[in-house]
């Protein structure tokens, strides 16, 4: 009986840790679709990504690919981005995603946080446009 007990109070400890992480995220992404008026007028056309595509791009950088892939393929599926624009998308998100959580985990092992955000994104947006410049990445919807 009592490891039936242990693992209902452990269970009811993830299930809340888990409920404060989901909800907070939950109300951002419900928030950044509420502005999705103001972020389409946005655009990083210089590196292939339309004002479409700045919600997955957004819920990636902050929430990150774990916990924002359902986010991210319901956002790219229903706000009709092309295969290369989503191809963008992810190739910046494979370089800086979940900007919050991983910076923080290598500053508490001593990394400078700013140097490593700085970083991250610079590399990201060059990469991303290099590879959007190129004349290898050519798609029937150019």
């Amino acid at each position: 009986m009592e490891t039936v007990l242990v693992a209902l109070k452990d269970s009811l400890i993830l299930s809340a840790k888990l409920l404060f992480i989901i909800l907070p995220l939950s109300i951002f992404y419900e928030f950044l679709k509420g502005r999705d008026s103001k972020l389409a007028k946005r655009r990083f056309a210089f590196i292939g990504i339309s004002g479409r595509g700045l919600i997955p791009l957004v819920t990636g950088i902050i929430i990150g690919l774990t916990y924002g892939a359902g986010v991210i393929i319901h956002s790219i599926r229903t706000s009709n981005v092309g295969k290369k624009e989503a191809f963008l998308i992810l190739l910046f998100l494979s370089i800086c995603h979940a900007i919050i959580e991983d910076t923080l985990i290598f500053v508490v092992i001593g990394a400078n946080g700013f140097i490593l955000i700085a970083f991250r994104f610079i590399l990201a947006i060059i990469l991303t446009y290099a590879i959007y410049r190129s004349k290898i990445f050519k798609t029937p919807e150019e």
